[in-house]
């Protein structure tokens, strides 16, 4: 009888790991065959399942002339996924009672005194301040307070509204937050209470000395972008859109938040960030804390995509069933959702994904 049930459990166990490999082979073949379609150099893709870490895959080269095959560690600029991290970082803060959500922003950076803005608005993108002020060189060595206050000479008459406005500015100025709150500069902050508990040992930002830092050069219609054009690297912008990682550092980021892990936030504090906000201007789509929240079929989603010259990238996820994928792309015209879909059936038609 022992040995029947042994045997019966060998089996289950053989068929389910088959049926994981064809699902697997089978989105390995879909995902290299829409890279090739549409002119992609270099794409990789994490993807979580019942919050553990399923597959883990790189698709074309980081740099074909030196024939560098892309993969799990080829390192990205994976843009407004910053923001997921700078929100975070606001959070384990307010856990720790040295932010008030619902304080005014004059409180923690006295330039901003006359500010009707509170941190809550500017996570939401309700601030009603915009983009006015763009990202420049590293090499101009713009400080984190000079930027400030041409934010503020920029913005004189906002006084804060109700109103949805995504943009940068809104979670650069959290950046400059988290620095006076907790007296260390950004960088420093998110490396130590973000990037170290969640083992992403090779992701950061750049600091003009790290030249060494080698991502997947940003391309548009498969041909490398000038250095010229790029969107350039600007300390003042880190905390919206400056972060370099990999799928395999995100991932094991994703899976503690997946997770709830206290080593990142209270398990409150997690689902709150996930609670429906403001109504967005991109249909059903609104913004909790940091995440886009919306739901499908009675599902809750909860996402964010980041984009900037010459790289896509984006982080969708099953708060319930603590599924998840991760897009690392290097190029301008992707179809990233169209990728997400195809994901996405083929997990759910292979039972991977329930």
């Amino acid at each position: 009888m022992n040995k029947l049930i042994l045997l019966v459990c060998l089996m289950t166990t053989t068929n389910v790991l088959a049926s994981k490999e064809n699902a697997f082979d089978e989105l390995s073949t879909t995902l290299e065959s829409m890279r090739s379609k549409n002119d992609i150099p270099s794409m990789s893709v994490a993807i979580i399942t019942s919050g553990k870490v399923a597959y883990l895959n790189g698709f074309g080269y980081v740099d074909k002339e030196q024939k560098t095959v892309t993969n799990s560690e080829s390192l990205f600029r994976v843009a407004s996924i910053t923001k997921l991290f700078t929100a975070q970082a606001i959070m384990q803060l307010s856990d720790k009672n040295k932010i008030d959500l619902n304080a005014k922003i004059g409180r923690y950076l006295p330039s901003f005194r006359d500010s009707n803005i509170t941190i809550y608005q500017l996570l939401t993108h309700t601030s009603g301040l915009g983009d006015v002020i763009k990202p420049i060189s590293y090499e101009n060595k713009r400080t984190i307070s000079s930027y400030l206050e041409t934010v503020k000479n920029a913005s004189k008459k906002n006084i804060g509204n109700k109103s949805f406005k995504y943009s940068d500015t809104n979670y650069n100025i959290l950046g400059a937050i988290i620095s006076a709150a907790s007296e260390k500069n950004y960088e420093t902050y998110i490396y130590q209470h973000i990037l170290a508990p969640a083992k992403m040992s090779q992701s950061g930002f750049f600091n003009g000395n790290n030249v060494s830092f080698r991502h997947a050069r940003p391309t548009y219609k498969g041909q490398v972008i000038e250095e010229s054009k790029r969107r350039p690297f600007d300390q003042s912008f880190n905390p919206s859109e400056g972060l370099i990682s990999n799928v395999n550092d995100l991932s094991q980021w994703l899976v503690l938040t997946l997770n709830r892990d206290s080593s990142l936030l209270k398990k409150q504090t997690f689902i709150d960030m996930l609670k429906p906000r403001v109504k967005t201007s991109w249909g059903e789509i609104y913004i909790g804390l940091g995440w886009q929240v919306y739901s499908e079929s009675n599902d809750k989603i909860a996402r964010h995509p980041g984009s900037i010259r010459g790289y896509k990238s984006l982080i969708l996820t099953h708060p319930n069933s603590k599924n998840a994928l991760i897009l690392l792309i290097n190029s301008s015209n992707t179809p990233r959702w169209e990728i997400a879909k195809s994901i996405t059936k083929i997990l759910k038609q292979n039972n991977e994904w329930k």
